[in-house]
């Protein structure tokens, strides 16, 4: 009896190590993140992630036990309303101009040549590539020539969705999103980084969160094959 109780015990407190890591991303990070994960799992770790926009999981996040949230530090930093206790940079998010297969693109600062009919971006006020995009319209003089075509939509997988469809001619979004759909699309034309403020994409651990499993996660993060990871989608 007394080693059926030891054993419970034991097994217990196993299952208690072995707790799921829970972490959340922007949903334009998904294609890499989960790459990653696959691959952590692949050697024996417990992680689970969820992916939304950083509003959505900013407030999952309080009602819940996720320990890092991947996103833009800024957002993270003055929007979330989220205390955190660090910060780890995995990339550098980079604008471009993805465009359909109905046009050719050859120069970022040609939006207004007569053949670009419709230019699909991402909410200016909110979306992290849409206040990028806005930045980049406004410092290369382009935007009071092109504000009529422009198309605002909420999210970037909606403007790669109309470009991938050709209902758009161009489409202000991110390099990881372009490459998710690069064969869904005519090109695309990575813009100047001197054109909008650095977007650094980092990992914020919550505060009271970095578990072991957190910080084993953190270290997985940078290794060469994380890196590897995120420099193929782009970051």
């Amino acid at each position: 009896m007394y080693k059926q109780i030891i054993l419970i015990l034991i097994l217990g407190w196993s299952a208690l190590l072995a707790q799921d890591l829970m972490i959340a991303a922007g949903a334009g990070y998904k294609k890499p993140m989960m790459e990653i994960i696959n691959n952590y799992k692949r050697a024996g770790h417990r992680v689970d992630a969820i992916f939304g926009n950083m509003g959505q999981i900013s407030n999952q996040a309080r009602e819940s036990d996720i320990a890092l949230l991947i996103g833009d530090k800024k957002f993270l930093e003055k929007k979330s309303r989220l205390k955190f206790q660090e910060y780890l940079l995995v990339g550098v998010g980079k604008v471009v101009l993805a465009y359909s297969k109905q046009v050719t693109l050859k120069n970022p600062y040609h939006l207004a040549n007569s053949h670009i009919k419709k230019i699909a971006m991402p909410q200016p006020k909110k979306a992290i590539y849409g206040i990028a995009g806005q930045e980049f319209l406004d410092h290369t003089q382009q935007y009071k020539s092109i504000k009529e075509k422009l198309f605002v939509v909420a999210t970037v997988p909606q403007v790669m969705s109309y470009v991938a469809r050709s209902e758009v001619d161009v489409g202000i979004v991110n390099l990881t999103a372009a490459l998710a759909f690069q064969h869904k699309i005519g090109g695309y034309i990575i813009v100047n980084q001197k054109d909008y403020t650095k977007i650094e994409i980092v990992a914020g651990v919550l505060k009271g969160r970095k578990s072991k499993a957190c910080r084993d996660f953190l270290s997985y993060l940078q290794t060469p094959e994380s890196k590897a990871v995120f420099r193929k989608y782009g970051l």
